[in-house]
């Protein structure tokens, strides 16, 4: 009997599996109920006035007057 031909095993890389621990790790959120509750805002809402703006403000002012 002729002997069978030994194929190379094909080795598989499988990246995600080879580096999910160095990246997925467990980490501590921030409630965010609890500090909207406190008053804290991420972003400030109204901190911009419209006095850096004279033409914008012009323009629109006089679609409100009417």
């Amino acid at each position: 009997m002729a002997k069978k031909k030994v194929l190379p095993e094909v080795e598989i890389r499988n990246f995600v599996a080879k580096h999910m621990n160095d990246f997925n790790k467990s980490q501590t959120f921030v409630d965010r109920k609890k500090n909207a509750k406190r008053g804290y805002a991420k972003h400030k809402k109204g901190g911009y006035s419209k006095d850096y703006l004279p033409f914008y403000f012009s323009v629109f002012s006089n679609f409100l007057v009417r």
